[in-house]
Protein backbone atom coordinates (compact mmCIF):
# COMPACT_ATOMS: atom_id res chain seq x y z
CA UNK A 1 0.00 0.00 0.00
CA UNK A 2 1.17 3.64 -0.50
CA UNK A 3 -1.66 6.66 -1.23
CA UNK A 4 -3.95 4.87 0.77
CA UNK A 5 -1.33 3.47 3.71
CA UNK A 6 -2.12 6.00 6.54
CA UNK A 7 -5.48 5.70 7.75
CA UNK A 8 -8.61 8.38 6.79
CA UNK A 9 -7.64 8.10 2.77
CA UNK A 10 -9.17 6.41 -0.14
CA UNK A 11 -7.95 6.23 -3.99
CA UNK A 12 -8.91 5.51 -7.32
CA UNK A 13 -7.84 5.91 -10.68
CA UNK A 14 -9.92 5.74 -14.25
CA UNK A 15 -9.82 6.39 -18.20
CA UNK A 16 -11.44 9.66 -18.77
CA UNK A 17 -9.94 9.27 -22.59
CA UNK A 18 -8.12 12.28 -22.02
CA UNK A 19 -4.97 10.67 -23.59
CA UNK A 20 -5.21 9.31 -27.05
CA UNK A 21 -3.86 6.15 -25.99
CA UNK A 22 -6.91 5.60 -23.93
CA UNK A 23 -4.49 4.22 -21.09
CA UNK A 24 -5.58 5.57 -17.31
CA UNK A 25 -5.59 9.42 -16.79
CA UNK A 26 -7.94 10.31 -13.87
CA UNK A 27 -7.27 10.08 -10.68
CA UNK A 28 -8.95 11.12 -7.43
CA UNK A 29 -7.50 11.13 -3.58
CA UNK A 30 -9.54 11.65 -0.91
CA UNK A 31 -9.39 12.41 2.84
CA UNK A 32 -12.45 10.76 5.11
CA UNK A 33 -14.89 13.52 5.85
CA UNK A 34 -15.13 15.30 9.56
CA UNK A 35 -12.06 17.36 10.90
CA UNK A 36 -9.97 17.33 14.36
CA UNK A 37 -9.29 20.78 15.59
CA UNK A 38 -5.79 21.16 14.22
CA UNK A 39 -5.35 17.53 13.32
CA UNK A 40 -6.35 17.94 9.78
CA UNK A 41 -3.77 19.69 7.59
CA UNK A 42 -2.84 20.03 4.27
CA UNK A 43 0.68 21.26 2.45
CA UNK A 44 1.09 22.42 -0.98
CA UNK A 45 4.64 23.42 -2.85
CA UNK A 46 4.75 24.44 -6.49
CA UNK A 47 6.53 25.51 -9.44
CA UNK A 48 8.71 28.68 -9.62
CA UNK A 49 8.14 28.51 -13.22
CA UNK A 50 6.88 31.80 -14.11
CA UNK A 51 4.83 30.20 -16.56
CA UNK A 52 1.93 28.23 -14.23
CA UNK A 53 -0.83 25.87 -14.99
CA UNK A 54 -4.40 26.42 -14.51
CA UNK A 55 -4.21 23.72 -11.68
CA UNK A 56 -1.53 25.88 -9.95
CA UNK A 57 -2.96 29.17 -9.73
CA UNK A 58 -5.83 27.68 -8.05
CA UNK A 59 -3.76 25.60 -5.79
CA UNK A 60 -1.91 28.43 -4.89
CA UNK A 61 -4.92 30.35 -3.91
CA UNK A 62 -6.72 27.67 -2.31
CA UNK A 63 -2.98 27.27 0.22
CA UNK A 64 -3.17 30.65 0.93
CA UNK A 65 -7.41 30.72 1.92
CA UNK A 66 -5.84 27.47 4.01
CA UNK A 67 -2.47 29.04 5.73
CA UNK A 68 -4.54 32.48 6.40
CA UNK A 69 -7.54 30.31 8.50
CA UNK A 70 -9.84 31.51 5.55
CA UNK A 71 -10.38 28.09 4.19
CA UNK A 72 -10.89 24.78 5.40
CA UNK A 73 -8.62 21.89 5.05
CA UNK A 74 -9.16 20.67 1.89
CA UNK A 75 -10.59 16.54 1.37
CA UNK A 76 -9.37 15.63 -1.67
CA UNK A 77 -6.85 16.06 -4.74
CA UNK A 78 -8.41 15.54 -8.31
CA UNK A 79 -5.29 14.80 -10.91
CA UNK A 80 -5.49 14.50 -14.66
CA UNK A 81 -2.76 13.30 -17.05
CA UNK A 82 -2.50 13.80 -20.26
CA UNK A 83 -3.40 17.67 -20.48
CA UNK A 84 -1.27 19.96 -18.10
CA UNK A 85 -4.26 22.84 -18.73
CA UNK A 86 -1.76 25.28 -18.94
CA UNK A 87 -0.97 28.23 -21.41
CA UNK A 88 -4.99 28.30 -21.28
CA UNK A 89 -5.83 31.35 -19.61
CA UNK A 90 -8.75 32.43 -17.49
CA UNK A 91 -10.48 29.74 -19.43
CA UNK A 92 -8.25 26.93 -18.13
CA UNK A 93 -8.75 28.57 -14.43
CA UNK A 94 -12.50 28.25 -15.06
CA UNK A 95 -12.12 24.47 -16.23
CA UNK A 96 -10.04 23.54 -13.16
CA UNK A 97 -13.09 24.86 -10.60
CA UNK A 98 -15.48 23.37 -12.45
CA UNK A 99 -13.96 19.76 -12.23
CA UNK A 100 -13.63 20.21 -8.53
CA UNK A 101 -16.73 21.58 -7.70
CA UNK A 102 -17.99 18.75 -9.91
CA UNK A 103 -15.87 16.18 -7.63
CA UNK A 104 -17.05 18.47 -4.53
CA UNK A 105 -20.70 17.62 -5.14
CA UNK A 106 -19.46 13.97 -5.41
CA UNK A 107 -17.50 13.86 -1.79
CA UNK A 108 -20.06 16.14 -0.45
CA UNK A 109 -17.64 19.25 0.49
CA UNK A 110 -17.59 22.61 -0.84
CA UNK A 111 -15.92 23.28 -4.28
CA UNK A 112 -12.98 24.87 -2.38
CA UNK A 113 -12.03 21.36 -0.72
CA UNK A 114 -10.81 20.11 -3.87
CA UNK A 115 -7.37 20.71 -5.12
CA UNK A 116 -6.76 20.07 -9.16
CA UNK A 117 -3.67 19.14 -10.62
CA UNK A 118 -2.55 18.50 -14.17
CA UNK A 119 0.15 17.36 -16.23
CA UNK A 120 0.75 16.46 -19.82
CA UNK A 121 0.52 18.33 -23.48
CA UNK A 122 0.91 22.38 -22.45
CA UNK A 123 -1.40 24.63 -24.16
CA UNK A 124 -4.72 22.57 -25.30
CA UNK A 125 -8.15 23.31 -23.52
CA UNK A 126 -8.82 20.83 -20.80
CA UNK A 127 -11.71 18.05 -21.44
CA UNK A 128 -14.05 19.48 -18.94
CA UNK A 129 -17.08 17.17 -20.55
CA UNK A 130 -15.18 13.70 -20.34
CA UNK A 131 -13.82 14.65 -17.10
CA UNK A 132 -16.89 15.22 -15.19
CA UNK A 133 -18.15 12.31 -17.21
CA UNK A 134 -15.93 10.03 -15.59
CA UNK A 135 -16.42 11.29 -12.35
CA UNK A 136 -19.36 9.68 -10.76
CA UNK A 137 -17.34 6.40 -11.73
CA UNK A 138 -14.17 7.91 -10.26
CA UNK A 139 -15.54 8.89 -6.98
CA UNK A 140 -17.57 5.26 -6.64
CA UNK A 141 -14.63 3.15 -7.31
CA UNK A 142 -12.80 5.11 -4.30
CA UNK A 143 -11.14 2.27 -1.76
CA UNK A 144 -7.97 1.19 0.15
CA UNK A 145 -5.14 -1.34 -0.52
CA UNK A 146 -3.07 -2.41 -3.23
CA UNK A 147 -5.85 -2.03 -6.20
CA UNK A 148 -6.99 1.19 -5.27
CA UNK A 149 -3.16 2.89 -4.92
CA UNK A 150 -2.25 0.83 -8.32
CA UNK A 151 -5.18 2.34 -9.99
CA UNK A 152 -4.35 6.13 -8.67
CA UNK A 153 -0.47 5.21 -9.59
CA UNK A 154 -0.68 4.26 -12.93
CA UNK A 155 -3.52 7.20 -13.61
CA UNK A 156 -1.47 10.26 -13.01
CA UNK A 157 1.45 8.94 -15.82
CA UNK A 158 2.62 10.52 -18.84
CA UNK A 159 6.08 9.21 -20.17
CA UNK A 160 6.82 7.48 -16.78
CA UNK A 161 7.62 3.78 -17.94
CA UNK A 162 6.88 2.73 -14.01
CA UNK A 163 4.65 3.88 -11.69
CA UNK A 164 6.20 5.66 -8.71
CA UNK A 165 4.72 4.43 -5.23
CA UNK A 166 6.64 4.99 -1.26
CA UNK A 167 5.84 4.57 2.31
CA UNK A 168 7.43 4.40 6.15
CA UNK A 169 5.89 4.53 9.32
CA UNK A 170 7.23 4.98 12.60
CA UNK A 171 5.97 4.78 16.26
CA UNK A 172 6.77 7.01 18.97
CA UNK A 173 5.31 8.13 22.59
CA UNK A 174 4.14 11.43 23.25
CA UNK A 175 2.84 12.50 26.57
CA UNK A 176 3.06 9.22 27.82
CA UNK A 177 0.82 7.70 24.85
CA UNK A 178 1.95 5.72 22.15
CA UNK A 179 0.87 5.71 18.02
CA UNK A 180 1.67 4.78 14.34
CA UNK A 181 2.43 7.54 12.30
CA UNK A 182 2.06 6.49 9.02
CA UNK A 183 3.08 8.42 5.51
CA UNK A 184 2.23 6.92 1.64
CA UNK A 185 2.74 8.96 -1.41
CA UNK A 186 2.60 8.52 -5.14
CA UNK A 187 4.41 10.07 -7.77
CA UNK A 188 5.00 10.95 -11.52
CA UNK A 189 8.04 12.09 -13.20
CA UNK A 190 10.35 11.02 -16.37
CA UNK A 191 11.05 13.99 -18.25
CA UNK A 192 11.10 17.97 -17.85
CA UNK A 193 12.49 17.26 -14.19
CA UNK A 194 14.83 19.89 -12.72
CA UNK A 195 12.27 21.00 -9.99
CA UNK A 196 13.28 23.96 -7.78
CA UNK A 197 10.17 23.87 -5.28
CA UNK A 198 8.89 27.65 -4.15
CA UNK A 199 8.36 28.61 -0.54
CA UNK A 200 4.83 29.42 0.93
CA UNK A 201 7.03 31.54 3.59
CA UNK A 202 9.46 33.30 1.03
CA UNK A 203 10.11 34.57 -2.09
CA UNK A 204 10.30 32.07 -5.21
CA UNK A 205 14.46 30.10 -5.08
CA UNK A 206 14.36 30.60 -9.21
CA UNK A 207 10.54 23.56 -11.11
CA UNK A 208 9.82 19.29 -14.61
CA UNK A 209 6.59 17.71 -14.85
CA UNK A 210 7.15 16.55 -11.58
CA UNK A 211 3.98 15.83 -9.23
CA UNK A 212 3.79 14.52 -6.02
CA UNK A 213 0.79 13.51 -3.64
CA UNK A 214 1.29 12.06 0.19
CA UNK A 215 -0.96 11.30 2.89
CA UNK A 216 -0.30 10.88 6.28
CA UNK A 217 -2.37 9.95 9.74
CA UNK A 218 -0.39 12.23 11.93
CA UNK A 219 -1.98 15.05 13.69
CA UNK A 220 -0.79 18.19 12.13
CA UNK A 221 -2.36 21.27 11.35
CA UNK A 222 -1.47 23.21 7.66
CA UNK A 223 1.04 25.75 8.70
CA UNK A 224 3.14 22.98 10.48
CA UNK A 225 2.94 20.34 7.83
CA UNK A 226 3.80 23.19 5.38
CA UNK A 227 7.27 23.84 6.62
CA UNK A 228 7.80 20.67 7.28
CA UNK A 229 6.97 19.74 3.68
CA UNK A 230 8.94 22.57 2.41
CA UNK A 231 11.77 20.96 4.24
CA UNK A 232 11.82 17.29 2.84
CA UNK A 233 11.58 18.78 -0.45
CA UNK A 234 14.43 20.69 0.02
CA UNK A 235 16.15 17.68 1.10
CA UNK A 236 14.53 15.55 -1.95
CA UNK A 237 13.04 16.66 -5.40
CA UNK A 238 14.99 19.36 -5.32
CA UNK A 239 18.04 17.95 -5.86
CA UNK A 240 16.95 15.64 -8.98
CA UNK A 241 17.76 16.92 -12.17
CA UNK A 242 16.91 14.95 -15.58
CA UNK A 243 17.28 17.69 -18.04
CA UNK A 244 17.53 20.87 -16.81
CA UNK A 245 13.94 21.95 -17.52
CA UNK A 246 11.68 22.84 -14.73
CA UNK A 247 8.02 22.62 -15.69
CA UNK A 248 4.41 24.85 -15.15
CA UNK A 249 3.21 22.35 -13.65
CA UNK A 250 5.48 20.82 -10.30
CA UNK A 251 3.18 19.78 -7.43
CA UNK A 252 3.58 18.36 -3.96
CA UNK A 253 0.44 17.92 -2.24
CA UNK A 254 0.11 16.89 1.40
CA UNK A 255 -3.13 15.67 3.43
CA UNK A 256 -2.90 15.11 6.93
CA UNK A 257 -6.22 13.14 8.06
CA UNK A 258 -5.15 13.11 11.95
CA UNK A 259 -6.56 9.55 12.11
CA UNK A 260 -3.02 8.41 14.30
CA UNK A 261 -4.88 10.32 17.23
CA UNK A 262 -2.94 11.84 20.17
CA UNK A 263 -1.33 15.39 20.85
CA UNK A 264 -0.99 17.11 17.31
CA UNK A 265 2.08 17.59 15.68
CA UNK A 266 4.08 21.16 16.88
CA UNK A 267 6.69 22.75 15.11
CA UNK A 268 9.66 23.34 17.47
CA UNK A 269 9.39 19.84 19.26
CA UNK A 270 10.83 16.47 18.97
CA UNK A 271 7.75 14.78 17.66
CA UNK A 272 7.78 17.14 14.56
CA UNK A 273 11.82 16.94 13.52
CA UNK A 274 11.03 13.13 13.80
CA UNK A 275 7.69 13.58 11.76
CA UNK A 276 9.82 15.90 9.22
CA UNK A 277 12.81 13.60 8.66
CA UNK A 278 10.05 10.47 8.12
CA UNK A 279 8.34 12.82 5.32
CA UNK A 280 12.44 13.78 3.89
CA UNK A 281 13.38 9.89 3.44
CA UNK A 282 9.81 8.81 1.87
CA UNK A 283 10.35 11.77 -0.49
CA UNK A 284 13.96 11.00 -0.88
CA UNK A 285 12.93 7.67 -2.74
CA UNK A 286 10.17 8.50 -4.74
CA UNK A 287 12.69 11.49 -5.93
CA UNK A 288 15.88 8.40 -6.76
CA UNK A 289 12.67 6.22 -8.40
CA UNK A 290 11.80 9.39 -10.59
CA UNK A 291 15.95 10.53 -11.42
CA UNK A 292 15.72 6.30 -12.05
CA UNK A 293 12.92 6.41 -14.17
CA UNK A 294 14.82 9.47 -16.31
CA UNK A 295 13.54 9.55 -20.08
CA UNK A 296 15.62 7.39 -22.06
CA UNK A 297 17.94 7.00 -18.53
CA UNK A 298 20.77 4.18 -18.79
CA UNK A 299 22.44 4.99 -15.52
CA UNK A 300 22.58 8.00 -12.70
CA UNK A 301 25.15 9.82 -10.95
CA UNK A 302 25.22 11.64 -7.55
CA UNK A 303 27.22 14.64 -7.29
CA UNK A 304 28.84 15.25 -3.77
CA UNK A 305 30.63 19.08 -3.04
CA UNK A 306 31.98 19.59 -0.01
CA UNK A 307 34.17 22.38 1.24
CA UNK A 308 32.26 25.23 -0.08
CA UNK A 309 31.91 28.42 1.29
CA UNK A 310 28.55 27.89 2.04
CA UNK A 311 25.61 25.10 1.08
CA UNK A 312 24.04 27.90 -1.26
CA UNK A 313 27.29 27.76 -3.08
CA UNK A 314 28.04 24.07 -2.91
CA UNK A 315 23.92 24.01 -4.57
CA UNK A 316 24.78 26.05 -7.31
CA UNK A 317 28.16 24.04 -8.19
CA UNK A 318 25.20 21.09 -7.90
CA UNK A 319 23.15 21.96 -9.79
CA UNK A 320 25.47 22.74 -12.60
CA UNK A 321 27.48 19.46 -12.88
CA UNK A 322 23.81 17.56 -13.17
CA UNK A 323 22.66 19.75 -15.83
CA UNK A 324 25.74 19.53 -17.76
CA UNK A 325 24.75 17.80 -21.80
CA UNK A 326 28.85 17.05 -21.29
CA UNK A 327 28.76 15.65 -17.92
CA UNK A 328 25.96 13.31 -18.91
CA UNK A 329 26.97 12.26 -22.24
CA UNK A 330 30.19 11.00 -20.66
CA UNK A 331 28.10 9.06 -18.00
CA UNK A 332 26.30 7.79 -20.60
CA UNK A 333 29.47 6.67 -22.49
CA UNK A 334 31.15 4.94 -19.41
CA UNK A 335 33.95 8.01 -19.64
CA UNK A 336 35.60 9.50 -16.74
CA UNK A 337 36.24 12.76 -18.15
CA UNK A 338 36.51 14.86 -14.99
CA UNK A 339 37.44 17.75 -16.62
CA UNK A 340 33.77 18.11 -17.77
CA UNK A 341 32.99 17.82 -14.52
CA UNK A 342 35.07 20.40 -12.65
CA UNK A 343 35.18 22.78 -15.10
CA UNK A 344 30.93 22.54 -14.92
CA UNK A 345 31.25 23.47 -11.17
CA UNK A 346 33.20 26.28 -12.21
CA UNK A 347 30.56 27.83 -14.48
CA UNK A 348 28.40 28.32 -11.47
CA UNK A 349 29.98 31.35 -10.80
CA UNK A 350 31.32 30.43 -7.42
CA UNK A 351 34.77 31.43 -7.09
CA UNK A 352 37.47 28.28 -5.59
CA UNK A 353 40.80 27.33 -5.23
CA UNK A 354 41.55 24.78 -7.85
CA UNK A 355 45.20 24.07 -5.72
CA UNK A 356 42.77 22.84 -2.58
CA UNK A 357 40.32 20.93 -5.10
CA UNK A 358 40.17 16.97 -5.75
CA UNK A 359 37.69 14.89 -7.28
CA UNK A 360 36.50 10.78 -7.15
CA UNK A 361 34.87 8.61 -8.77
CA UNK A 362 33.95 5.81 -7.27
CA UNK A 363 36.57 6.11 -4.76
CA UNK A 364 39.47 6.62 -7.28
CA UNK A 365 41.08 10.72 -7.26
CA UNK A 366 41.52 11.24 -10.43
CA UNK A 367 41.75 15.00 -10.24
CA UNK A 368 44.16 16.37 -7.14
CA UNK A 369 45.42 20.33 -6.88
CA UNK A 370 44.55 21.67 -9.83
CA UNK A 371 46.13 19.00 -12.33
CA UNK A 372 44.74 15.26 -13.20
CA UNK A 373 45.86 12.14 -11.63
CA UNK A 374 47.27 10.23 -14.19
CA UNK A 375 48.06 6.94 -12.96
CA UNK A 376 44.13 6.33 -11.90
CA UNK A 377 43.02 6.33 -15.95
CA UNK A 378 44.56 2.89 -15.47
CA UNK A 379 42.96 1.73 -11.71
CA UNK A 380 40.43 -0.95 -12.50
CA UNK A 381 38.02 0.05 -9.86
CA UNK A 382 37.67 3.65 -12.42
CA UNK A 383 36.29 1.67 -15.10
CA UNK A 384 33.81 -0.49 -12.56
CA UNK A 385 32.45 2.41 -11.38
CA UNK A 386 31.60 4.41 -14.85
CA UNK A 387 29.77 0.94 -15.52
CA UNK A 388 27.78 0.69 -12.57
CA UNK A 389 23.96 1.84 -12.57
CA UNK A 390 24.96 4.77 -10.18
CA UNK A 391 28.41 6.46 -10.29
CA UNK A 392 28.83 8.28 -7.27
CA UNK A 393 31.03 11.66 -7.86
CA UNK A 394 32.67 14.10 -5.30
CA UNK A 395 34.67 17.01 -5.35
CA UNK A 396 36.16 18.69 -2.47
CA UNK A 397 36.31 22.44 -3.26
CA UNK A 398 37.83 23.70 -0.13
CA UNK A 399 37.63 23.67 3.78
CA UNK A 400 34.59 25.72 3.76
CA UNK A 401 31.38 24.47 5.62
CA UNK A 402 29.37 24.37 2.39
CA UNK A 403 28.08 20.88 1.34
CA UNK A 404 25.44 19.47 -0.92
CA UNK A 405 24.34 16.81 -3.18
CA UNK A 406 21.97 16.06 -6.40
CA UNK A 407 21.41 12.98 -8.57
CA UNK A 408 21.53 13.37 -12.38
CA UNK A 409 21.13 10.91 -15.07
CA UNK A 410 22.77 10.25 -18.58
CA UNK A 411 21.78 11.54 -21.69
CA UNK A 412 20.82 8.93 -24.29
CA UNK A 413 19.50 8.72 -27.60
CA UNK A 414 16.50 7.14 -26.32
CA UNK A 415 16.00 10.65 -24.61
CA UNK A 416 16.15 13.04 -28.18
CA UNK A 417 13.67 10.32 -29.70
CA UNK A 418 11.22 10.69 -26.76
CA UNK A 419 11.34 14.24 -26.42
CA UNK A 420 11.76 15.26 -30.44
CA UNK A 421 8.08 12.77 -30.94
CA UNK A 422 6.41 14.40 -27.81
CA UNK A 423 3.43 15.99 -29.55
CA UNK A 424 3.48 14.58 -32.60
Amino acid sequence: MAVTFPLGFTASGATAGIKPSGKPDLCLIARDGGTDGGATGCAMVFTANAVTGAPVIVGKKRRAAVLAGTLATPRAVLINAGNSNAATGQQGVADAEACCAATASLLGCGPDGVVPSSTGVIGRPLPVGKIIAALPGLAASLGRGEAADAAAAAAIMTTDTVPKSARAEYRETVGGVSRTIRIGAIAKGSGMIAPRLESAFAPPAASATMLAFVTTDAPIASMDLQRATETACSGSFDRVNVDNHPSCSDTVIVLASGAAGGTPIVHGTEAYERFTGALRTMCEDLARQIIVDGEGATRIFKIAIRGASSDEAARKMCAEVVSSPLVKCAIHGRDPNWGRIVTAAGNAGVWFDTSEASLTIGGVEVYRAGVPVTEALTDPRLKTAMAGKEVPLELVVGRGPGAWWMLGCDLSKEYVVINAEYTT
